[in-house]
Formats: structure tokens, C-alpha cells, sequence
């Protein structure tokens, strides 16, 4: 199945990126009308060149005081004062519409993908802490064989105090840790609540993999985010430059008039009028080369500031690179500790049934046996929080794995 952003729920759901499915109802209902908001703003700005038709409609009585005279006047008129060119103003106004839209939209996407990961991470660490405490119960079993075993020791002489209370403190420690993974696991299931209606416990993820460096540095949804803002600088920069250069204005005006007077008949007019011109201006300002400037320093900051994401992200890849390689070196190790348990527990459990050791040092040897296997799962969801994290922080569309 293709999926587009990297996340199926159990239902079959798109939900991750740019889809809005695994938001809270609020947030989903907030996104959707952001939507409409900024596709509302990009057909605003657009057209934003267009002049208004202006209408006028007017009924006028007037009376002269000292000979008596009186007449009406009757109106109704359409005027527009319509640019028709800008030096280049019309076509910056309509770039300008369409880079803010695409930033906007970017922006938004950014902030869903950002939710969406926060979820994500929510769940891994959830599944990662459910193990932390399988662990942690297991090493309170050995614990309690171990302080059972150096009681006796004591008891009978062999051993000193120190090494009673050594496996006595430790025993404590482990049952501090252990309510303390209980704590951060009610934390993690409050922290899901926040970001979406769907439990904690039935999310299904796929697995993630590593994406190429260059694909994660060009769809960055802030490498992108910061080049559409470019973008729209850009166009701003031109329009404040080709407002103060010369434009070609089309002035036009038609409407009925009825002029009716009460001495001269012969100046009663009913009819149509209508006058249409072109007009050339062109503004001479003081300020004019400051605000230009102004413009231009912020077209260029932005531009700067997507080349400086662009190498943070670099960084911030590299760095997962690094922490993802540790992970697979303790996995490594892992591995190799669970071959030499498996030896040593072969070996064990043929010394218990010819009686040369006890059943302790067994279930010892298999506790500690299924501590490493729940260290490479472990392990294994933090390198998965790596990928996912990087997963997030960029646009993508790549078939997953459940």
C-alpha cells in the first residue's frame, strides 16, 4: 500500500504530515478553517490590482433666494480609475499572492507534521518505557535472589555486611527506577490526550528508514517554509520598487443624469454621459530609496536565513546519523552478550540436573537473558524515534511497512 506521510492507524487512516486525521476534533475543525482563511487571503491579494467599480446615485433640489428659481438634479453614475500598467507592479502584486499562499500553506503543513510528531514520539517513548519496566521487574526478581542468596552468605559468615547492604541499596535503587518508569508511563498516556482522540496503546506505526541526506535537506519543511518567505520578500521588494516608478491609470465614467428647471425649459436635460482618459503619474518621494532598501534588506535576510536552516538541518541529520550508529552498536553488543548467556544457561541447566549448582544461579542466568533480549527491542525503538523524527521534520512521500 503507498503511503503518503508515513503513518497508518489500525483503521487504515492517513494520518500523518500533511492530513489532519490524527488531530484532536478542535485542532482538526481550527486546520480546516485555516485553510479556508488562506485560500480566502490568496484570492484577496491577487486581485488586489483590480480596482472597485465605483457606483453614485444623487437627487438634488436647489432654490435661489433673491429671483425664486428653483431646479432638480437626478444622478446615477459608475466610475473606476483602473491601472493598466505598474512598471511590473501588477505582475509583483499577483507573485506576491501566490509565494504568500505557498508560505502560508507550507507553514501550516509544518505545524500539522510537528503535532502529528509529537504524538509519534509519544507513542514510542510509551512503548520504549512499557519495556523499561519489564526490565526494571525483572531485575527486581534477580534482586531479590541475590539478597537472598548474600542473607545467607552473611548469616553463615562468609561474606561481610557491605556486600548485604551493597545488594540491599541496590534493590532500592531499582525500586525507585521502577516507580519512577510508572510515573513517566501516566505522564506519556496524559501527554497522548493532548495532541489526539486516538489511544495511546492501539496506534499501530510503521517502521522507519533512513532517507538520503539530500532528500531530507530539500523537502525540510523549514528549509521549505524559509524559501517561500523568500519568495514572498521577493515580491513585496518588487512592488516597493515599482510603486515609485511610473504607472498608466484608465479613468472612466458613465451614468443618466436629468437636470429639470423651473424658468428655463430650455436648459432641461435628460440623457447619458460618459468620459474616459488615460492619466500618467508617477510619485517623487524623500523616503523613496530608504523604504526601497528596507525591502531589499529583507528579501536578502530571508534568503540568508534558508541558507542557515538548510545547514542546521545538515547538522541535526548528521547528529541522528551518530546517535542512530551508537544504538546499533549497543544492539551489537547485545547480541553478542545473548550468545554467551545462551552458552552459559546450556551449560547451567546441565550442571542443576547433575546437582552441582543450584536453581538459583538458572533463573538468575535467565533473568538476566531476557534484560538484554528487552534491551534490544529497546534499543531498536530508539533508533525508530530517530527516524521518525527526522521523518517529521521533512516533506516525503515513500512507501512504509507496517
Amino acid at each position: 500500500m503507498k503511503l503518503q506521510y508515513i503513518l497508518i492507524l489500525l483503521s487504515g487512516t492517513l494520518v500523518y504530515g500533511e492530513d489532519i486525521s490524527l488531530l484532536s476534533p478542535e485542532k482538526q475543525r481550527y486546520y480546516e478553517q485555516q485553510q479556508q482563511q488562506i485560500n480566502a487571503g490568496y484570492e484577496r491579494l491577487r486581485y488586489d490590482w483590480l480596482s472597485p467599480v465605483t457606483l453614485k446615485a444623487s437627487n438634488t433640489y436647489e432654490k435661489s433666494a433673491s429671483l425664486g428659481i428653483h431646479d432638480s438634479r437626478q444622478n446615477i453614475s459608475a466610475g473606476i480609475a483602473q491601472d493598466l500598467f505598474r512598471s511590473g507592479g501588477i505582475t509583483y502584486t499577483i507573485g506576491y499572492a501566490e509565494a504568500k499562499k505557498q508560505a502560508d500553506n507550507i507553514g501550516m503543513h509544518k505545524d500539522i507534521a510537528a503535532i502529528n510528531q509529537q504524538f509519534i514520539n509519544t507513542v514510542l517513548n510509551y512503548r520504549k518505557n512499557i519495556l523499561l519496566l519489564e526490565q526494571s521487574e525483572i531485575k527486581l526478581k534477580n534482586g531479590k535472589i541475590e539478597i537472598f542468596l548474600k542473607r545467607k552468605q552473611y548469616e553463615a559468615g562468609d561474606i561481610d555486611i557491605t556486600l548485604l547492604n551493597n545488594a540491599l541499596m541496590n534493590q532500592s535503587n531499582e525500586l525507585k527506577n521502577n516507580t519512577s518508569i510508572r510515573y513517566t508511563l501516566s505522564q506519556l498516556h496524559l501527554e497522548a490526550i493532548k495532541y489526539s482522540d486516538h489511544p495511546i496503546e492501539g496506534t499501530e506505526l510503521p517502521i522507519f528508514s533512513l532517507m538520503q541526506k539530500n532528500d531530507f535537506l530539500e523537502e525540510g519543511w523549514s528549509f521549505r517554509y524559509s524559501q517561500a518567505q523568500s519568495q514572498s520578500s521577493a515580491q513585496q521588494y518588487g512592488q516597493t520598487k515599482s510603486s515609485y516608478l511610473p504607472k498608466l491609470t484608465l479613468i472612466a465614467d458613465t451614468g443618466v443624469q436629468r437636470f429639470d428647471s423651473s424658468e428655463l425649459s430650455s436648459a432641461n436635460y435628460r440623457g447619458n454621459y460618459y468620459d474616459m482618459g488615460l492619466q500618467l503619474s508617477m510619485p517623487l518621494t524623500y523616503n523613496s530609496t530608504a523604504t526601497i532598501q528596507e525591502a531589499q534588506s529583507l528579501y536578502l535576510k530571508q534568503q540568508a536565513e534558508a541558507s542557515d536552516i538548510k545547514r542546521q538541518m545538515g547538522a541535526q541529520y548528521e547528529q541522528s546519523l551518530v546517535r542512530i550508529d551508537s544504538y546499533k552498536r549497543v544492539i551489537a553488543i547485545t547480541r553478542e552478550n545473548l550468545k554467551f548467556y545462551g552458552e552459559l544457561i546450556d551449560a547451567t541447566k546441565a550442571a542443576v540436573n547433575a546437582g552441582y549448582k543450584a536453581g538459583y544461579d538458572l533463573q538468575t542466568l535467565q533473568n538476566t537473558q531476557s534484560i538484554e533480549e528487552l534491551e534490544l527491542k529497546i534499543n531498536e525503538i530508539n533508533i525508530q524515534i530517530e527516524l521518525a523524527t527526522l521523518y517529521s521534520l521533512t516533506r516525503h512521500s515513500q512507501e512504509l511497512t507496517l
